[in-house]
Parts: C-alpha cells; sequence; structure tokens
C-alpha cells in the first residue's frame, strides 16, 4: 500500500478552496475545513528572492507526494507545520498496477514577503 512507503511520513492539512463570495458579499476564494492527511512527503526544489523598489519577495518550491485517493485541485492549499503552500500549476495523480506507486503529485508554491 502507498501509504507503507518509510518515505511518506509527513502528515499535512489539505485546506480546500473555492471561487464565491467572503462574509462581505465580494468575490474571493472561501477556504473550508482543513482535512488531515497522512502519509505525504514535502521535499524543497528550488527558490528565488526578487529584489525591486517596491518590494523584496522570496518565492519558494516544493514538490508534493501523498496519497492516490486525496482528491487534491489545483484550487486547494497544503499546510505543513505552520507554513501554508499553494498549488503551483495542476496535482496529477499516478495510477499504477502496483498500489504501492499510485500517488498525487504537485509543485507547491510559498511567496514570503
Amino acid at each position: 500500500m502507498f501509504g507503507q512507503s518509510p518515505l511518506m511520513d509527513q502528515t499535512v492539512q489539505l485546506i480546500p478552496r473555492e471561487y464565491g463570495e467572503d462574509d462581505r458579499g465580494n468575490d474571493a476564494w472561501v477556504e473550508g475545513d482543513p482535512v488531515t492527511v497522512e502519509h505525504c512527503s514535502v521535499q524543497p526544489l528550488d527558490s528565488a528572492e526578487y529584489l525591486t523598489s517596491a518590494s523584496d519577495q522570496i518565492v519558494s518550491r516544493w514538490q508534493f507526494f501523498g496519497p492516490p485517493d486525496m482528491g487534491l485541485k489545483g484550487t486547494d492549499l497544503i499546510q505543513v507545520g505552520d507554513d501554508t503552500y499553494e498549488i503551483d500549476g495542476s496535482p496529477g495523480q499516478f495510477p499504477s498496477v502496483s498500489p504501492f506507486l499510485a500517488h498525487t503529485s504537485a509543485v507547491l508554491k510559498e511567496v514570503r514577503g
């Protein structure tokens, strides 16, 4: 089974988001209740620092692996500890003839500054 891999040892919070209205009637992303997802892995990819006269930003990307049945969408958020990441692009679901290899994968993005 997928979750038995020693590399998939992290638990994350999946925060579903839908485009709707906030409490004042404005168009906005509306976050649903977080769902705990076990047997995940979040690994660093790259980061870039943008220094401008208007602002300084650091953009970091992370590779995410999770269970094949978690239902991850490109609009959702992933929270790992105190850090919250956006999905960068579309997540992929990778089926396999072996349940151990089937998984969900996505690139996560964090912008600070």
